[in-house]
């Protein structure tokens, strides 16, 4: 309701992601109060009003207010483009975890006192009900804050009606707000009848005051009221049906509207493709209206946009729930709905074709807009959307049940052959073995690699076979598999996509493993991480080491896959990857319980069996019999209350705490870990290239920059890695494994 609004930290003691407003709290003190003691007492208290009234200001004051009753954070949950609330839940707090949404929630809350507020239920009034009544059942300590118009019918549920400002209170919020578009703006006694006129008439609601106030810049009190008169006249005789407060929010969002300049209107109306927020970057591409930050800003300023700042210290804008559905049908009057959200399909689908496998943290805040982008697909490309499907899923399989549906769903209607089907099938055939549906996996890995032949395309064939070779890996065909990844090999000999060739590799080097040729196996893996080291490929030196660490047990070499473990494991929790971090804590289990230390191998065991039920996982055959073998030991030698506690200990042990607990409180950054907290992504570059040899000049041109920037990149990185010269520059690389790409491939991209 406030013309800019910061999301970001209030205390250091209680963590939180509350929206932190910049414009001044104004009245409401009385609600403030007794709300404070209300959710001393209660567990459940919505807050009920009609939009624009301000309910969800209250809220984030009230809870930024007394965040020290609620030790393990106060979560803010945004619910106006939601479609699942405990899916939202997840997406929000970035909770690692497999299946279903609402049990990793409740795992995660449930040993927590914590606060958590369900903003805009109105639309999920029922669905937010049954959440709410399932994570106060499960989570003991869990309090719960919502704000609705309506209310949602939970066992227990204090409702708080938020009605409309006094008048006095009303006039205070209107010469308040004036002041941030006029700093010496000051209400004249002759304007007072104005000013408490304009407020009647917008029924003393925040939300309209606020927008109407934000007009001072171009008219006077007196001008406002006739204007904002005249136009009620004209809404009231077109929607008689509507709500009386209803129609006067449509009238003081039209009557801003109104005021808007014809690129503003524009630019507002397109942005409401957007769903769940977007980027300057998103808005500049979909709008097709060249630099919209000027725009984009006036917006922000005359509140029918937000900007948040987030804790990466970016921004990102949203359209409010009322403004949203305006625009929206401002859009819809315009003709231009299809071109818009062609320009948003586009979009997404070349952003998801350039990130990095590792982004998740873009994919979780961008995930409303490719569910939305692939909706608007499916019946308006040719290929109903299925190149972006494979993208999108292929970036992180955080939902394998919606994901694998998805995709048999355009698989079976969609006319696309070729490359995309053969994808799109081996996806699916992976999703589908990390359910354990394993006849599935099979057949449809086995079309997968039918479609590859028929396009004869070497590359996409030893693509289809190394995907096909993990379904029957992990189903204990061996002998299939390794044939598969053989012919992958030969088929990439003399190919340019050597990533993919040590893809295969790694996958050969595991089994090789797995049959006992723990030699053979360690000499491949070693080749894998070697290069991946090479390429700065912090992700596959992770997922490479994880495997080599497999090799390294198998020898023996208990401190060597140790250390490769604990390697992976830091870059895991650094790039918020759970799948790998799963595998590592298994592994470390493993050296525990071979070492002794029978209390930690239960612990991380149960870390494990507890992550792998989270996140759907369906661990190989070989690494279930050594845990279940070495769990074994561990309990006959512990005893069975020991063992027991200590199990106990890791299944209820948290996943920021698991990674304490596995990494040990002292434990040394380490080459990858360093290199991600060290350096940016551009930074990382230049020492790359410092360690080849470039002068500032061939730096400078290598990566299309000026030779002044490249030189202060390289004061920067001297300063950040204390050492005194280029050449300790290039000596630091080298000993952690950073080194510049070949110089005949494309430069590499900046994220700066």
């Amino acid at each position: 309701m406030d013309t800019v609004a910061v999301r970001g930290r209030h205390s250091p003691g209680a963590p939180s992601n509350l929206p932190h407003h910049l414009s001044s709290f104004v009245n409401r003190e009385a609600d403030l109060r007794s709300l404070k003691g209300m959710l001393g007492t209660a567990r459940m208290v919505t807050l009920i009003g009609t939009g624009g009234a301000g309910k969800s200001r209250l809220a984030a004051e009230l809870a930024k207010a007394n965040l020290r009753q609620w030790p393990d954070g106060a979560w803010w949950i945004e619910l106006e483009a939601a479609t699942d609330v405990p899916g939202a839940v997840l997406a929000t707090l970035e909770l690692p975890g497999r299946g279903s949404a609402q049990d990793v929630v409740a795992s995660w809350l449930a040993g927590r006192k914590a606060l958590l507020i369900l903003d805009n239920c109105e639309q999920l009034v029922g669905k937010c009900a049954t959440f709410s009544e399932a994570m106060l059942t499960r989570c003991p300590q869990l309090t719960i804050l919502a704000t609705s118009r309506e209310a949602l019918g939970v066992s227990g549920e204090v409702r708080w009606p938020v009605s409309s400002l006094r008048d006095a209170d009303a006039v205070q919020l209107f010469e308040a707000r004036a002041r941030l578009v006029s700093p010496n703006f000051k209400l004249a006694p002759a304007a007072q009848g104005s000013v408490s006129r304009i407020c009647e008439r917008l029924d003393r609601l925040p939300l309209a005051i606020e927008m109407a106030a934000a007009r001072l810049d171009v008219m006077s009190e007196h001008e406002l009221l006739t204007n904002l008169n005249d136009r009620f006249g004209l809404l009231t005789s077109g929607t008689r049906h509507a709500p009386q407060r209803q129609q006067t929010m449509l009238a003081a969002i039209d009557w801003s509207h109104r005021l808007l300049t014809e690129d503003e209107a524009r630019l507002f109306r397109r942005l409401s493709v957007f769903q769940g927020g977007f980027t300057v970057d998103g808005a500049q591409a979909v709008a097709g209206m060249g630099s919209v930050l000027a725009l984009l800003t006036a917006l922000v300023q005359k509140s029918m946009v937000v900007a948040d700042r987030l804790d990466d210290g970016t921004t990102r804008y949203r359209l409010l729930e009322s403004n949203h559905a305006f625009a929206t049908d401002r859009l819809r009057d315009s003709g231009e709905v299809d071109t818009i959200q062609g320009h948003h399909y586009d979009y997404f689908l070349g952003s998801v074709q350039s990130r990095d496998i590792a982004d998740q943290r873009w994919k979780a805040r961008e995930s409303a807009n490719l569910w939305a982008a692939l909706v608007w697909a499916r019946d308006r490309v040719e290929d109903m959307g299925l190149a972006l499907a494979v993208e999108v899923n292929a970036l992180e399989f955080t939902d394998a049940a919606r994901a694998r549906n998805l995709l048999l769903d355009l698989l079976e209607h969609s006319k696309a052959e070729g490359a995309p089907r053969a994808k799109a099938l081996n996806l699916a055939a992976r999703l589908a073995m990390r359910q354990a549906d394993h006849a599935s996996a099979r057949e449809l890995a086995d079309s997968s690699v039918a479609v590859a032949r028929e396009v004869g395309d070497s590359d996409l064939i030893a693509y289809a076979l190394r995907g096909a070779g993990v379904v029957y890996h992990a189903v204990g065909d061996l002998d299939v598999a390794a044939q598969m990844y053989e012919e992958a090999l030969s088929h990439l000999k003399g190919s340019d996509d050597r990533r993919l060739a040590i893809e295969v590799k790694n996958q050969l080097g595991v089994l090789t493993t797995e049959r006992g040729q723990y030699q053979g196996g360690l000499e491949i893996l070693a080749e894998c991480v070697a290069f991946s080291r090479s390429e700065g490929d912090v992700l596959g030196t992770a997922r490479f080491l994880e495997s080599l660490a497999n090799a390294q047990f198998g020898l023996g070499d208990l401190d060597a896959a140790a250390s490769s473990w604990m390697e992976s494991l830091a870059t895991f929790r650094d790039l918020n990857d759970a799948f790998g971090s799963i595998w590592c804590f298994g592994g470390l289990s493993l050296v525990a319980e071979a070492r002794g230390d029978d209390e930690r191998a239960l612990r991380l065991a149960a870390v494990e069996n507890r992550m792998s039920r989270e996140w759907s996982l369906s661990a190989w055959s070989l690494r279930r019999t050594q845990l279940d073998d070495a769990g074994r030991r561990a309990r006959t030698r512990l005893g069975a209350r020991k063992g027991d506690g200590a199990w106990n200990d890791g299944q209820t042990m948290g996943s920021a705490r698991a990674l304490e607990y596995a990494l040990g409180e002292n434990t040394p950054q380490t080459a990858a870990s360093a290199a991600l907290r060290i350096l940016s992504r551009r930074e990382r570059e230049v020492v790359a290239l410092v360690a080849a040899g470039m002068t500032s000049k061939q730096i400078a041109d290598r990566l299309f920059i000026a030779e002044r920037t490249a030189e202060g990149h390289v004061e920067r990185i001297r300063n950040k890695l204390g050492v005194r010269s280029r050449t300790e520059v290039a000596t630091w690389a080298v000993e952690h494994g950073i080194v510049a790409r070949s110089l005949d491939k494309n430069p590499p991209g900046s994220t700066v």
